[in-house]
This record gives structure tokens, sequence and C-alpha cells, in this order.
């Protein structure tokens, strides 16, 4: 859909615009008023292209952690500070080889960010707030979508190598990554497969978007002591919480079964199912 389409969209365009779920924007029809919809004859919903904006900032800041309550009712000039709350000079750096789709340059800056701050450093200082910068660009129209696919190529190329390099040292116990039908966010899992080999555990990457009786399946033949499954802000909610617990009864005894990323915060806790926090690995 571009800037020039029809003045009213349909709740199929919004989702698609911001990658937010049709039942997420009921729900904040409902409960905070925001966006307010135009109803045609026929009974059907119709989107403002007018609020498109905003409903891309308040994704991007949805996706960071902040709650709907607060984002709904922030103003754009709130909602930018919330996304960026301090200039990073480093990230801005890194930010403008993206807008020029410089490959080369990006590389060499993420390599040279690697080399002075450390992998851990790294991840927390560079690449996620770059990932932020990066949305909150796209959510403003400053860049678009294939900016966005780019950076995340060039960051799983990067992420990819550095984890093997950490293979070198004897590995500990096996955990098994993987993310649920439906989710598709792949930068999530390399980052907690690199703090994992980092630690000396090894760790087999399952990917993304697989039917729960498939991981559990992978579990029990690579006989894993762990599956860590990545979770993004798309993926939380009861929905998510039940393939979860479809998953538990699943795996074979002993197996633990860990969830990360912003998603993992938004679902209900189900007993006997563990949460990761950051970095910071189980």
């Amino acid at each position: 859909m571009t800037k020039a389409g029809p003045a009213l969209l349909s709740i199929g365009d919004i989702c698609e615009e911001t990658g937010l779920s049709a039942d997420l924007i009921r729900v904040w029809e409902r409960r905070y008023g925001f966006p307010q919809p135009v109803r045609l004859p026929s009974g059907h919903r119709r989107y403002r292209r007018g609020d498109l904006h905003q409903l891309r900032l308040m994704a991007e800041a949805v996706a960071q952690g902040h709650r709907p309550g607060l984002v709904v009712r922030a103003t754009e000039a709130e909602l930018r500070k919330l996304l960026l709350p301090q200039e990073n000079p480093r990230v801005e750096t890194l930010f403008r080889a993206v807008a020029a789709m410089d490959t080369d340059r990006m590389r060499s800056l993420l390599k040279e960010g690697l080399t002075q701050l450390g992998w851990k450093a790294f991840l927390q200082q560079v690449v996620s707030p770059l990932l932020d910068r990066v949305g909150m660009a796209w959510a403003d129209g400053s860049i678009g979508i294939h900016h966005e696919h780019l950076v995340t190529e060039v960051l799983e190329d990067g992420l990819r190598e550095l984890r093997l390099e950490f293979r070198v040292a004897p590995a500990q116990g096996l955990v098994l990554l993987c993310t649920l039908p439906g989710e598709r966010h792949r930068l999530g899992l390399l980052m907690a497969a690199l703090a994992y080999e980092a630690q000396g555990v090894r760790t087999e990457l399952l990917g993304v978007d697989l039917p729960v009786a498939s991981i559990a399946a992978a579990a029990r033949t690579l006989k894993v002591a762990s599956v860590a499954v990545s979770l993004s802000i798309q993926s939380s909610g009861e929905p998510t919480r039940r393939l979860l617990m479809d998953l538990k009864e699943r795996l074979p005894a002993g197996c633990r079964l860990l969830i990360g990323g912003q998603g993992a915060t938004r679902t209900r806790k189900v007993e006997g199912i563990e949460r990761m926090a950051g970095l910071e690995v189980m």
C-alpha cells in the first residue's frame, strides 16, 4: 500500500502496514478508543489513512515493551521519545549506512563495535538500539521495508559467524532454539544462541514458524536438555500461551521449556515454563 492509496483502509491493510494483529487493534478500539473506525453502510470498518502513521509508531513502542495504555495515549512527540530516549552516536552512524543501503559500511561498523565492546555489550548497545532506530524510521516513513530487510540480513550473517567462533570451546549440554507457528522473527533466536554458545552451551537452531509437534519431535530425537522459544510482541497473548502449554505436554520428561523475547513478559505465566531475562540465558 502506498501513500497515494485510498483515504480509508481495511483492517487487513492496517495489519499489513503495522505488523499489529487484528485482535490487538480491536482491543485498543474497545479499551482506549483509538483508532476510531469509520462504519460503511455495509457495516464494515474502515480506518483513516491519517491514523496509520500513529499506529506504526505505537506498534514500534509496544514492540519495545512499553505498556499499551501509555502508548495509545501518547502524542507523536512522546512516542518518539519513548522509542529513542537518548541519541547514540554509534547507532546513528550505522543508521546512515542503513539508509544509504551501504552493506560494506554496515559490516565494517558492526565489526568495529564488536571488537571494541565485546559480544554482550555489542548486542545491548549496538544491535538492539539499531533495530529500534530502524523500526522508528520505518514507522515515520523515512526508510522503506527494504532497508529493514537489508539490515536484518546483514545482522543475521554477522551473528551466525560470531556464534560459530564460540563453538571452538568445549560445549556443555544442548539447547534447542526455535519459534512457534506464525512467528517469523529470527534475530532473537540468533542472539540467544550466541549468548548460550558464549557460555559453553551448545545450541541447535531449529528456526522459525514451526508446528508444536515438530518441535517436540526434534527435542526427542536430539535428546536436548532444554527447549528455548523466542517470542516477539506479535506472538504474545492467550493463543501463544495455549501453544506453549501444548508444547510442554509433548516434550520428553525432564526437558525444560524456556521462553524469552519481548513477547515473553506479555504472556501469562504457565507452571513449569521458565522465562529468560534479556541475554541472561538459563
